[in-house]
């Protein structure tokens, strides 16, 4: 029964997830999640995990690249700029010289928008998988933690895919879809949800 089930029950192990190193470039893990996207579909079964880790040349897991976050590097520098103080331009004598500083700001950050879609992965795809990545956040659950420390770790840290340790060593996963296989096998029934 699910009550007395640990994070070590419902984890994925580590070993499910392919392993990227940081110094490649962004087109060897697109690579990476094509090969086993295919895979899973030719077979239609089976797991495809969505998110890569990151390793140095020590082979510790240093970060992590989802799609989310290879999505997000299509979005040049520039765009993610913070905005221009309004305190500077409350400085500012004129008004015409606010707005059209305004102005070609706006048109420097959001110039990317203008490009098509495939002129923009194309420029962004060669970077390397270390200017892509987010770090890993140290986790503090570990495998005979309770699955609501989980789910209070992941939301308090904001991190969707929690890392489970076994006397400092990286064991597993804990995500939001453990969770919620979680949740639908203890309700399922009950809500005439069935798989």
């Amino acid at each position: 029964m699910a009550e007395g089930k640990k994070v070590r029950d419902i984890m994925a192990p580590i070993e499910e997830y392919d392993m990227v190193d940081i110094d490649s470039q962004l087109c060897d893990a697109l690579s990476i999640l094509k090969r086993n996207y295919e895979t899973l579909k030719a077979q239609d079964t089976g797991s495809f995990h969505k998110t890569l880790f990151v390793t140095d040349g020590n082979n510790n897991i240093v970060g992590k690249l989802s799609m989310y976050d290879l999505i997000r590097s299509l979005v040049p520098e520039p765009a993610k700029a913070p905005e221009i103080s309004k305190a500077y331009h409350a400085m500012l004598s004129s008004r015409a010289l606010e707005v059209a500083e305004e102005v070609s700001d706006f048109q420097e950050h959001f110039e990317w928008l203008s490009s098509t879609f495939c002129e923009l992965v194309k420029q962004e795809a060669h970077k390397k998988v270390k200017d892509v990545m987010n770090p890993v956040v140290k986790s503090i659950l570990i495998e005979e933690d309770r699955i609501n420390q989980a789910i209070y770790v992941m939301f308090k840290e904001d991190v969707r895919q929690q890392l489970v340790h076994r006397e400092g060593k990286i064991v597993g996963v804990i995500n939001l879809n453990t969770i919620f296989t979680e949740l639908l096998e203890i309700v399922g029934p009950e809500c005439h949800v069935t798989w």
